[in-house]
């Protein structure tokens, strides 16, 4: 970890931005400078934490450049990967409301540069400013039904239709169109998404391995393409066997489920 913030050459470069974002872009200048004066720029090299699960500095990130994972580890040492976010977006604001420890784990995952705000210097705008808070709430509000959609789908769909969803989503964040194909600009392992959609890696590679033979699908090296996205997007539906599960495997389902609670709810 290197800081690169401590003096006031950047401070407009912060301003503008603190201004980008949309939860601080009608903030006036006085008060965003207030803020970029406090703020630090600090680099993660990759593979770096940025923070850990139970840490107890609730500030407020801000990615520059770079990309940062975001999961949770249970007392096993089983990873649940919670997000990957990139430049432009907030992650931490959760610990800087309520000011409790780091619920999940941050971690670059190439080599990252992130503004940092201190929570002492945000709480005293948030309690002046209810626009602002409103729109946390908004934020905070919109995680949390993607939280719920991704338990029903863990809840009440077969494999198939969950790992098609996960994949949909990728394309539409990190997806960069070549003729009919959409290539996802973000290296995943197999492991990385059973962990996104809360299922083994063997039955992650079984589906791949079926929609790459027919054609939907092609991936090496940790790169995904879709080559059919209406098929994917067909795949994505829920089938009849997913309507239909049996009891046990939706209390699995359930079980699982509730490792995705905390940290989509803090890391999406």
């Amino acid at each position: 970890m290197h800081d690169f913030g401590r003096g006031f050459g950047r401070v407009q470069e912060k301003g503008r931005l603190l201004r980008n974002h949309f939860l601080l872009q009608h903030l006036g200048d006085h008060d965003l400078e207030r803020i970029a004066a406090a703020a630090t720029y600090v680099r993660f090299r990759s593979n770096e934490p940025v923070f850990r699960q139970g840490e107890s500095e609730p500030d407020l990130m801000i990615i520059v450049e770079g990309r940062v994972r975001l999961s949770a580890t249970s007392s096993d040492g089983q990873e649940l990967l919670a997000n990957i976010v990139e430049r432009g977006h907030i992650f931490g604001e959760i610990a800087v409301i309520d000011g409790k420890p780091r619920s999940y784990d941050a971690t670059a995952v190439e080599d990252s540069e992130i503004l940092i705000v201190k929570r002492q210097t945000l709480i005293p705008f948030l309690q002046q400013r209810p626009d602002v808070c409103l729109r946390f709430m908004e934020t905070l509000c919109e995680r949390l039904r993607r939280s719920e959609t991704l338990i029903q789908d863990a809840v009440f769909l077969h494999v198939g239709p969950r790992l098609a969803r996960q994949l949909l989503r990728l394309a539409g964040r990190y997806g960069r169109k070549y003729g009919n194909e959409i290539h996802i600009d973000l290296a995943l392992s197999q492991n990385d998404l059973a962990s996104l959609v809360g299922m083994t890696r063997e039955s992650i590679n079984k589906q791949l391995c079926n929609w790459r033979q027919a054609g939907i699908i092609s991936f090496k090296r940790r790169r995904y393409k879709v080559l059919k996205l209406e098929a994917l997007k067909k795949a994505a539906e829920p089938s009849r066997l997913s309507r239909s599960r049996h009891s046990t495997d939706r209390g699995s389902a359930l079980k699982r489920s509730s490792n995705l609670t905390v940290s989509h709810l803090t890391g999406l």
